[in-house]
């Protein structure tokens, strides 16, 4: 993003510095604590399904706290979340900046491992000592989460308690249903962009969710997997489409894809609202996936099996 690449050259007066992070971060002057942060944050951007334990470990090596840790995963993952609003609305860069701009012809798609099985030496659904999460879950606040959402979620954000409420509320808020996207309509999108990230603690909450608005186990099934349901619809495929293009190559979207929804009945407001969900889902999956979040006990996955 070019905004993120200006204001680090205006707060550093360091263009090289700025030009390289942008590009290619290994190319930048960087001591080995930083390089070793932004090659967690590249892998938890680009494959998040491929985080495991030693990536988190090796941050740890360097020195961070797991209090840092958390600091960077919620960072990085923020991130995510604000570059896929800029790109699913077409948010412009508002002032000039001397840094180049990326070049990216048409729908060229940038290489990045596929996803497939959890490399071995680490489960993604195992936290520390079979619990919570990799990361070291301090008492906090001492307030615990309340409600029957993602608790493992909530409670492994207890270091830095104003970021867990706010998570809360904002999960609630992109759940809730309005005119334009009904509550299960929203939970579909969901557990279908919790499957594109692999991002199994997400996806059994999310098709418990739908299960409990009466969708199938089949239907649960092929949303976990990143399968888009049949017989959606013209308004309901370019939905599916505008988030899966935003969670797997948001850079692609352009504006004919926002007139495409607009012809098919979607207005302004129900755009942002569907862009909002998908960039807060690719937020919550690498909170979960970089912080190793383990499943809660008895909850169940699109396949109906308990954790």
């Amino acid at each position: 993003m070019s905004a993120h690449a200006e204001f680090l050259r205006a707060a550093s007066n360091d263009e090289e510095l700025a030009t390289h992070l942008k590009f290619d971060f290994r190319k930048a002057r960087l001591t080995q604590r930083e390089f070793r942060v932004l090659e967690f944050v590249e892998k938890l951007s680009l494959c998040p399904w491929l985080m495991v334990r030693s990536d988190f470990e090796r941050l740890q090596e360097e020195g961070l706290s797991d209090s840092e840790i958390l600091h960077v995963v919620l960072g990085a993952a923020h991130f995510n979340y604000f570059n896929r609003m800029a790109d699913g609305i077409g948010i412009r860069l508002e002032y000039r900046s001397e840094i180049p701009e990326f070049k990216v012809p048409g729908e060229e798609r940038i290489s990045v491992p596929a996803a497939g099985p959890t490399p071995a030496d680490q489960p993604r659904s195992v936290g520390v000592a079979g619990g919570t999460a990799w990361i070291r879950i301090p008492q906090g606040d001492g307030r615990s989460p309340s409600g029957d959402g993602p608790q493992n979620l909530f409670h492994a954000l207890n270091d830095n308690p104003p970021a867990r409420d706010l998570v809360r509320e904002w999960r609630t808020y992109q759940l809730k249903g309005t005119p334009a996207l009904d509550a299960c309509r929203r939970s579909e999108l969901a557990l279908f962009v919790s499957g594109l990230n692999h991002c199994d603690y997400s996806a059994r909450w999310f098709a418990s969710r739908i299960r409990s608005l009466g969708a199938s186990s089949e239907a649960c099934r092929l949303l976990a997997a990143g399968k888009r349901p049949d017989g959606l619809g013209l308004l309901g495929a370019l939905i599916f489409a505008h988030a899966e293009r935003l969670t797997r190559e948001p850079w692609t979207t352009r504006e004919f894809h926002i007139e495409e929804l607009r012809k098919a009945g979607l207005d302004d407001h129900g755009i942002l609202q569907l862009t909002m969900l998908c960039s807060y889902l690719s937020f919550e999956n690498r909170v979960a996936l970089g912080l190793g979040v383990a499943t809660e006990e008895g909850v169940r996955g699109a396949d109906g099996t308990r954790a």
